[in-house]
C-alpha cells in the first residue's frame, strides 16, 4: 500500500452496489430446473419494490445496501434509488464510505440520466449525466473541480444499479448469456458487463431457498450472485467467501451503524498485509530480491520489466519466482522494451489524469523550466510532488484535486506525477503491486513508470527515481483504474523470500 497503507482498488471493491466475487462455497446443492424460465416482462411486474442487504467483511458486518424502484407516473420512466454506506476502521481510523445513486431508466432498463454521489469521510464526488441521441454527456464535481465529458455510445447503456435486474427481465433459464455496458459511477467510466445463468440451486445450511445464480464478470472481476423465483438478489458471495452480502430487513441492515462503531479490528490493513517468514532490513535502499509469490498465477499477467523478471514454477505452477534488481545510481540503465505501438496511451490523459489541464500544463512547464534532459526532468517532477503533497490519509478523486488540495497519499502522489510527467511530454504508466514495509510485511502500493529512452521505476510518494528493489510490480496501465485488478488478488497472496540484498546506511 502507500505509505499510509491504503489500497484505492480495495475501495472500488467496496463501494460497488454489487460487490465483486470469485467463486460459490460447496454447500449448494442443485435441484430441479424449472419448466419455465424466469422473465418478468417489466419492473411494474417484479412483486416487490426495495431490497435491503448487509454487507460482511472478513467475518465483521461493515454496511448494507438498498435498492428501490419507483414508477413515475405518466412518464414512461423508472427511478432507481440505490444506497451503499460502510464503515471500516483502518489504520485506527474509522473510514466512512457511501454512494448514493438516482438513475432514471426506461421501461427497457436502459438510461436516460442519473445523479451519483459518492463520499468519503469528508470529500464528495457527484457525477451528473444524460444519454441523449446516442451521446453520453457527464458532469463531475468534486470541491472545486469540474469537468465535462461527452462519449459516444455504440450500443444501449445501463446503470450499474440494475446489473442484478437485467438477467429478471431478459430471462432467468440456465444457459443464458448476456452482454451489456453500463456506466460505473466508482470509475466513471463506460465498461462491459457480461452474465450468465449457471444453474438452479439452493442451500439449507443457509436457509437460501431455489434460486438461479447467476455469474457477472466486469472489469476484470466476477460476481456470483443468487436470484429467488421473486426475481430478489437474495445472496451474494466473494473473495473466497470474504466478502458477503446478503437480504435482510431495512431495520437490521442500519443497525450496523452502532455494531461497526464497536468493532475494533484494522480490517483492510489485516487482511491485505502479506507477511514474509523473514524480516528485511533497509528495504528503501533493496538492490536485489527474490520471492515466491502464491496467489498471483491465473489471476493476474506475469509483468517484465523494468528490473523485474517473472517466472512460473513448472513443478509448482501456483508458485511464481519475481527477481528483482535496481540500480539506484543510474536507474535508465534497467529498463524493459520500449512503449508499444499502443503507447500514444502513455502520453494521452485518462481518467483521473488531467494532464491536459491548462495548470497541470503550467506546473509542470514551470516545475522542469530549463530542464532538457528527460531523465532529469523526471526527478525534478517526482522530488517536486513528494516535497509539495504531504502524506495523508485522505482520499482523491483526481490528480487535478491533488494538484489543489497538496494532500493524499500513494495513490494520489502517483496520478499528480503521472499527469505531470504526460503534460512535459514523457510517456508515463501507472504500475501498482507490493511493497515490503519495515516491521510490517509487504503491502499494496501504486508508483509510476517513465520512458526516457528506456523505462524506469518512480516512485514519487518515497521521492525514489529508480526504486528500490522491494517494488513488486502486478497490474500496469494507463490511468488508476488499471491498479483494480489487485482486488482479484488481496488477502489471498503469500510470500517466501529466497533472496535479498541492501546497501543499508550507517
Amino acid at each position: 500500500m502507500c505509505r499510509r497503507q491504503r489500497i484505492r482498488s480495495i475501495l472500488v471493491v467496496f463501494l460497488s452496489l454489487f460487490v465483486f466475487f470469485s467463486c460459490a462455497p460447496s454447500y449448494f446443492d442443485p435441484v430441479r430446473i424449472p419448466p419455465e424460465p424466469l422473465r418478468m416482462k417489466g419492473l411494474n411486474d417484479l412483486p416487490y419494490r426495495e431490497l435491503w442487504a448487509g454487507i460482511v467483511f472478513n467475518g465483521e458486518k461493515v454496511g448494507f445496501s438498498h435498492l428501490k424502484i419507483v414508477p413515475l407516473a405518466g412518464e414512461g420512466l423508472f427511478r432507481l434509488e440505490s444506497e451503499a454506506n460502510l464503515r471500516i476502521r483502518f489504520l485506527g481510523l474509522s473510514k466512512r464510505i457511501s454512494m448514493k445513486s438516482e438513475d432514471l431508466i426506461r421501461a427497457d432498463l436502459t438510461s436516460h440520466s442519473f445523479r451519483h454521489e459518492l463520499t468519503m469521510d469528508d470529500k464528495t464526488l457527484i457525477v451528473d449525466g444524460s444519454v441523449r441521441d446516442g451521446v453520453l454527456r457527464t458532469t463531475q464535481k468534486s470541491g472545486p473541480d469540474k469537468k465535462e465529458i461527452e462519449t459516444k455510445l455504440q450500443e444501449p447503456l445501463y446503470p450499474a444499479g440494475a446489473i442484478n435486474l437485467y438477467p429478471v427481465l431478459r430471462g432467468l433459464a440456465v444457459g443464458s448469456q448476456y452482454r451489456y455496458n453500463v456506466y460505473d459511477p466508482q470509475t466513471q467510466s463506460v465498461t462491459a458487463v457480461s452474465q450468465t445463468v449457471a444453474a438452479f440451486e439452493r442451500s439449507r445450511e443457509l436457509d437460501i431457498e431455489p434460486s438461479w445464480k447467476v455469474k457477472t464478470s466486469m472489469m476484470g472481476q466476477d460476481v456470483e450472485t443468487w436470484i429467488n423465483p421473486k426475481g430478489e438478489a437474495i445472496f451474494e458471495l466473494g473473495m473466497k467467501g470474504v466478502l458477503i452480502t446478503y437480504r435482510e430487513s431495512e431495520g437490521e441492515a442500519r443497525r450496523y451503524l452502532s455494531q461497526a462503531s464497536l468493532n475494533k479490528k484494522d480490517l483492510i490493513l489485516d487482511f491485505s498485509v502479506v507477511k514474509t517468514g523473514k524480516s528485511l532490513a533497509c528495504p528503501r535502499e533493496a538492490t536485489l530480491l527474490e520471492v515466491s509469490l502464491t496467489g498471483i498465477a491465473g489471476e493476474l499477467p506475469l509483468l517484465q520489466g523494468p528490473g523485474q523478471e517473472a517466472l512460473q514454477n513448472p513443478k509448482d505452477p501456483a508458485s511464481i519466482t519475481y527477481r528483482i534488481l535496481r540500480n539506484p545510481g543510474f536507474p535508465a540503465k534497467i529498463s524493459g522494451p520500449r512503449y508499444s505501438i499502443d503507447g500514444y496511451r502513455w502520453t494521452l490523459p485518462a481518467s483521473q489524469i488531467e494532464s491536459d489541464h491548462p495548470e497541470m500544463v503550467n506546473t509542470a512547464r514551470e516545475v522542469t523550466k530549463g530542464i532538457s534532459d528527460p531523465l532529469a526532468k523526471v526527478r525534478k517532477l517526482a522530488k517536486w510532488v513528494a516535497d509539495e503533497v504531504k502524506d495523508e490519509p485522505v482520499d482523491s478523486f483526481s490528480a487535478l484535486e491533488v494538484l489543489h488540495t497538496k494532500k493524499g497519499e500513494c495513490q494520489a502522489h502517483t496520478m499528480l506525477y503521472t499527469a505531470l510527467a504526460r503534460a512535459a511530454g514523457i510517456p508515463t504508466r501507472m504500475a501498482g503491486g507490493i511493497v515490503y514495509m519495515e516491521g510490517v510485511g509487504f503491502l499494496y502500493h501504486a508508483w509510476a513508470e517513465s520512458d526516457v529512452g528506456g523505462w524506469v521505476s518512480v516512485d514519487p510518494t518515497f521521492d525514489q527515481v529508480g526504486v528500490d528493489a522491494t517494488h513488486i510490480k502486478l497490474v500496469e496501465g494507463p490511468g488508476w483504474i488499471s491498479i483494480v485488478p489487485l482486488g482479484r488478488v488481496v488477502g489471498r497472496v503469500k510470500a517466501a523470500v529466497l533472496d535479498y540484498k541492501a546497501a543499508c546506511r550507517p
